[in-house]
């Protein structure tokens, strides 16, 4: 997406831009968005996923894909799971690729229903569709800790686990003074990402907490207005941002809408959690956690005042739920870090 090239210029990369902007993929979704919501909100990842990414961005994408791929002659192409054009690319230039996961593996429906959609982008190249969309062709970089990737493994030829590692704030980025200031009572973190955090959601979520003993601390996103959500409990500090590296070394325990980064951040701090799914990933995300025993979940036609709040109390009182969350951030840190993975990686570029 070309809006995005100032962030990947500013780490030193090359910037080539392919596919859709996200205003222009929201437009051409949205005529689906009917077919999408008629499904119960926890099975829609199968039609909203093969759509979005499928029958729209895998065709927008793989023009200008090829292009880059022909000019710059790489030896491997890296995509994460929802480019399903690379794989295509990747297979028509006869070169290796290799699935960077964000998350947790896709279950096989939402994988197949891609497939289907990006049959004919391979047969109009002359290729004949591979397994799973070509998604697994290569090497899966996983970034689950086991607790959650051993019920669902990527049906790659190899898979390589790679340290979910939070995003460093910049060096002269510092903590709020008032998280210093907290009363020395349990503390709550509330986050619903970037692209679900709807005010009405952070409205229930507050004023379920306000009762409690505890510290609220919820970060809304940039592009929602704290004073919104006036008036605030007087346990709770609204803020658009807190970088999650400052907040959550500081917090007792997380209430998020369960997206992956979200989601694998808590884990790695060793956090217990409760999840209000919303869409995309997070109810593969909700559910897998509940089965691992690291979250509570509260689906849609759950999602109350009084059932937030007894999530939340009982959540903090779960002495197993917090050993359990203990046990995957140390899975977590024992993942290879990038560098490591990067040397490994390596290995999948034939000799030149």
């Amino acid at each position: 997406m070309p809006s995005y090239s100032d962030r990947v210029e500013a780490l030193g990369l090359t910037f080539l831009a392919a596919g859709l902007e996200l205003r222009e993929r929201q437009e051409r979704f949205a005529p689906f968005a009917a077919e999408v919501e008629a499904v119960p909100a926890e099975e829609r990842r199968v039609p909203a996923f093969s759509i979005r990414f499928g029958r729209i961005e895998a065709p927008a994408r793989i023009g200008s894909l090829r292009e880059a791929v022909e000019r710059w002659e790489p030896k491997l192409l890296v995509h994460d799971t929802a480019d399903l054009a690379a794989p295509i690319a990747a297979a028509d230039a006869g070169i290796p690729c290799v699935n960077h996961g964000f998350g947790i593996v896709p279950a096989p429906a939402v994988i197949a229903a891609a497939a289907r959609e990006t049959g004919r982008l391979w047969t109009d190249l002359g290729l004949v569709p591979e397994a799973h969309g070509g998604a697994f062709r290569g090497t899966y970089v996983d970034l689950a800790p086991p607790s959650l990737s051993r019920r669902t493994a990527a049906p790659a030829r190899r898979v390589e686990r790679l340290r979910p590692i939070p995003v460093a704030p910049p060096a002269d980025e510092t903590a709020p003074a008032w998280l210093d200031e907290l009363p020395e009572r349990p503390t709550v973190a509330v986050t619903l990402g970037t692209v679900w955090n709807a005010p009405a959601v952070f409205r229930l979520l507050l004023d379920a907490l306000a009762p409690l003993d505890v510290n609220v601390v919820a970060t809304v996103g940039r592009n929602v207005d704290p004073e919104s959500l006036a008036p605030h409990p007087p346990n709770a500090r609204v803020a658009r941002y807190v970088s999650q590296a400052l907040l959550l070394p500081r917090v007792d325990a997380v209430v998020s809408h369960g997206g992956s980064g979200s989601m694998l951040a808590t884990l790695a701090h060793g956090l217990p959690m409760l999840l209000v799914p919303l869409g995309a990933d997070q109810f593969d995300n909700a559910q897998r956690c509940v089965e691992a025993g690291l979250a509570r979940r509260l689906l849609p036609d759950q999602f109350d005042v009084d059932a937030a709040r007894a999530a939340v109390a009982a959540m903090l009182e779960d002495d197993d739920a917090r050993q359990r969350a203990r046990t995957a951030a140390a899975e977590i840190a024992e993942m290879p870090g990038p560098a490591e993975v990067a040397d490994r990686l390596a290995g999948d570029v034939a000799p030149v």
